[in-house]
């Protein structure tokens, strides 16, 4: 017998994958239109059936969320393998919150392309991008390591499918780039299946304390340190640039599903605020690629000439300020530690909601008028105001602009700086927040404000102004909500980031 929550487990697993295959057949089906407006809803009908599935997820998630939060998590083994494999996966703390993320993300994204054009290949970019969201819901929620590893591998596969639609070239640069990543992970997994003989999540955290020195320094630098520069390589400072101006569309969805589920798969595989500093080089490492990625991101973004080049850029900075809460995170002092760790969890959560506003916004401009160059665009406010709602939102969040969620998570990070007397870092910081301000304030004076005649602008479509409201609307409530529940992060990292057998 399966339990309720077993059952609710296994079709929030299920659920995208079958939807995907949905997606897929559906050109399958000879349908014959009647009027031209059915003509030309068909080719969005797979579209509106993922937002249907998303929103689907989400309920199952949030109705998982209670159980997580109070630390009686919902366990399953996913009985589909169970004669080949006895996959684990538990709803926690920590899974939850992050898997209802996705949903709302991938609901946000589906929105999105439904109120676009007709994109190229709409049935098969629809199933992709359905899978993906099925492979990160699955790799997150999984307490196991060769199931992270395995969805993981299946989220990059069907990302780079989704890319290759539009850019193959550069699609094939990112997949070798991840892939890369993904080797060192699989490295420290079967380093720690041979120490402790388990694959159990928990085994990274028993192999570290248990282990001799010598072990523990090859686990530690293989496993932790392959998954960080995997994080800070995430927005691509390679090849997500010219994924970006091969395929606008391409890199947003792959932007921002890979930030969200690299940021959880980190933080999944930190088990306890004790191992990060047992782990040599992490807090050196961390903090130099998280300076790095913060700067040259706000600096790029700074000097950007186009809507597109500033989404890419404050994407890569986004994840210079997680990667500086992942080396506060290993202060042997406790109190900043568990500060930093907070604030991860936070940005975790909140940064790929503000990405999806900004690179909408983005998009949905590139889309009706034909360019997102700044010098090309002026007054678009009046006739785009949606638009301008979602790219305020996103951009004000990623700086840290209060009551935004963007704010908690970077006021918890410099409490984190200031408990561990690292004030050079808080003025870096604040330096940094206030250079991504000017420019997302720079962009929309630009491209909505200035008094220049606007460029011509196609009608917007009837769901458009829909998902750029709703996405403004969700990192605005996220941000409200964060406030008054800012022991909820607390409770994250106090049941999930402690040891557990």
């Amino acid at each position: 017998m399966f339990s309720p929550d077993a059952i609710l487990l296994n079709w929030l697993l299920a659920l995208p994958f079958f939807t995907a295959l949905g997606a897929a057949v559906f050109p399958r089906f000879a349908l014959r239109p009647h009027s031209e407006a059915e003509a030309e809803s068909l080719p969005r009908a797979p579209f509106s059936l993922g937002a249907l599935a998303c929103f689907m997820g989400a309920l199952i998630a949030a109705s998982l969320l209670p159980a997580a939060l109070r630390g009686s998590s919902a366990a399953a083994d996913y009985w589909w393998t169970s004669g080949l494999y006895q996959f684990r996966f538990r709803a926690d703390g920590l899974a939850a919150p992050v898997v209802c993320a996705i949903y709302l993300v991938g609901l946000l994204v589906n929105l999105h392309y439904y109120s676009l054009p007709t994109p190229t290949a709409p049935h098969r970019r629809a199933a992709l991008l359905l899978l993906s969201i099925g492979a990160a819901s699955a790799a997150v929620l999984s307490a196991d390591l060769v199931a992270i590893m395995f969805f993981l591998q299946l989220l990059l596969v069907s990302v780079w499918l989704l890319a290759s639609v539009d850019a193959p070239g550069e699609a094939d640069r990112m997949l070798g780039l991840t892939f890369l990543g993904g080797l060192f992970i699989l490295g420290g997994t079967l380093l720690i299946w041979k120490q402790v003989a388990g694959t159990a999540v928990s085994g990274v955290s028993l192999a570290l304390f248990g282990a001799a020195p010598h072990t523990l320094r090859l686990v530690g630098l293989v496993t932790l340190l392959g998954v960080t520069p995997l994080v800070a390589a995430v927005p691509g400072h390679f090849w997500l640039p010219r994924l970006a101006r091969a395929a606008p569309r391409a890199a947003f969805a792959c932007s921002v599903l890979l930030t969200l589920v690299g940021f959880a798969t980190v933080l999944r595989l930190l088990p306890g605020v004790l191992v990060l500093p047992l782990v040599p080089g992490l807090a050196r490492l961390s903090l130099a690629l998280g300076l790095v990625s913060l700067l040259s991101g706000a600096v790029a973004a700074w000097i950007a000439r186009s809507l597109r080049e500033v989404a890419v850029w404050l994407t890569v900075a986004q994840a210079g300020q997680f990667l500086l809460a992942l080396s506060l995170a290993a202060s042997p002092a406790e109190y900043p530690a568990g500060l930093a760790l907070q604030a991860a969890t936070v940005h975790a959560l909140t940064a790929p909601l503000a990405l999806v506003a900004l690179w909408s916004a983005m998009s949905t401009v590139l889309s009706r008028t034909g360019t997102e160059a700044l010098p090309g665009l002026s007054g678009l406010l009046g006739t785009m105001p949606f638009a301008g709602i979602a790219l305020l939102a996103g951009g004000l969040s990623l700086s840290g602009v209060p009551p935004l969620p963007g704010f908690w998570g970077q006021r918890l990070l410099v409490s984190a700086m200031i408990a561990d007397h690292r004030r050079l870092l808080v003025i870096t910081l604040v330096l940094a927040d206030l250079l991504i301000l000017a420019v997302v304030v720079g962009a929309f004076r630009r491209a909505f404000l200035r008094g220049e005649p606007p460029p011509p602008v196609a009608p917007a479509r009837r769901w458009e102004s829909v998902q750029l409201l709703l996405a403004a609307m969700i990192v605005a409530l996220s941000g409200v909500l964060l406030g008054p529940l800012g022991g909820w992060t607390e409770s994250i990292v106090k049941n999930v980031l402690t040891l557990s057998p």
